[in-house]
């Protein structure tokens, strides 16, 4: 019995260091354990986030795709809407396809009753003044006689009414050609040439001044003033025009009439006619170019009243305008401006 006691006793010395070394290693593995499982934690912890950015991004892609579905919408809205303005603007072109149609239809119409108008006037206005004339000249004839064959035995009075009645048939007949003239002026064709404008007005000058050598009158004309005009029909406008300022300009010591050109626009010229004549209201310039319009009285400045106005009838033709500026007692100037051949 000792003996086994002794070798418990033995055995129990001997187990302190192996039940040390047991717990020695079970306290690494137990370092091992919390180290595994604080790994364990940490990819836990790493999944969780990485769960979290891919939710965050599925949400990114749902809303890019929400967005892509409302893009898409307004596109198709905005497909929809030039679709629909596509429609219109055909619908448009085809009312105006139909209204430019209709208007060259009523244009077309219109001219052809212009000049149907045109026609019937002219051959109106020849026939009356050729109706005119026979009666014209039979008053002028039997007044003559009147005053010739039997002056001696009417009084100064009905010598005085036979007198009238003669200057009223010249009038009468001057009335009839200038008639003539302006319809003549509205039919006419126009056919241009470059012409010297300088050269007629001296000539229309020269002509003025051999009429009446007597009065003092000074033409400045400027050099080499050339245009594109028909010749004969715009003659008949420096005509006009001269001959106003020279029978305006009559009362005035000495006459000064000026022919120059300006430049009215960018790319036109004006041609002037100038005069120290006795003027006229600015106020009733457009009433100038009108038939049988006048400013000034017929016995102090005798005249029919159609000059200007055929004046502006060649103008018109020549694709031009015409106007007047003066002051009372100050003179006057004429402005006349032509197209070119290409402005036509």
């Amino acid at each position: 019995m000792p003996e086994d006691l002794s070798l418990e006793s033995d055995r129990l010395a001997d187990s302190p260091p192996a039940m040390i070394s047991i717990l020695e290693g079970s306290s690494k593995e137990n370092t091992r354990l919390q180290q595994t499982y604080r790994a364990v934690l940490n990819v836990l912890e790493d999944s969780w986030a990485e769960r979290n950015r891919l939710h965050q991004m599925q949400q990114a892609v749902l809303n890019v795709l929400e967005d892509s579905l409302e893009e898409r919408d307004r596109l198709h809205q905005t497909q929809e809407a030039i679709l629909n303005i596509l429609e219109d603007l055909e619908q448009e072109r085809k009312t105006i396809r139909q209204l430019n149609a209709e208007l060259e239809d009523r244009v077309c119409r219109r001219t052809e009753e212009l000049e149907r108008s045109n026609r019937n006037l002219g051959a109106f206005t020849y026939s009356v003044a050729h109706d005119l004339r026979s009666p014209l000249r039979a008053m002028s004839g039997f007044s003559r006689v009147l005053l010739e064959g039997y002056g001696e035995r009417l009084d100064e009075t009905g010598r005085e009414y036979a007198q009238r009645v003669c200057d009223a048939t010249v009038r009468m007949a001057r009335l009839i050609d200038d008639l003539l003239h302006l319809s003549r002026m509205s039919s006419a064709e126009v056919d241009r040439q470059r012409l010297d404008l300088s050269a007629i007005v001296r000539a229309i000058a020269a002509d003025l001044q051999a009429q009446e050598p007597g009065r003092r009158a000074a033409f400045d004309v400027e050099d080499r003033i050339v245009a594109p005009v028909d010749g004969e029909l715009f003659r008949t406008v420096l005509q006009n025009l001269l001959n106003n300022a020279w029978k305006f300009t009559a009362k005035r010591e000495e006459a000064r009439i000026q022919f120059g050109a300006i430049q009215a626009e960018a790319d036109k010229t004006a041609f002037f006619v100038r005069d120290n004549g006795v003027g006229f209201d600015d106020a009733y310039a457009d009433k100038l170019f009108e038939p049988f319009q006048r400013l000034h009285s017929g016995d102090e400045y005798p005249g029919t009243g159609i000059g200007l106005a055929s004046a502006r009838q060649v103008v018109e033709r020549h694709g031009g305008s015409i106007w007047a500026e003066g002051k009372v007692d100050q003179g006057a100037t004429f402005y006349v401006t032509i197209a070119t051949g290409e402005d036509e």
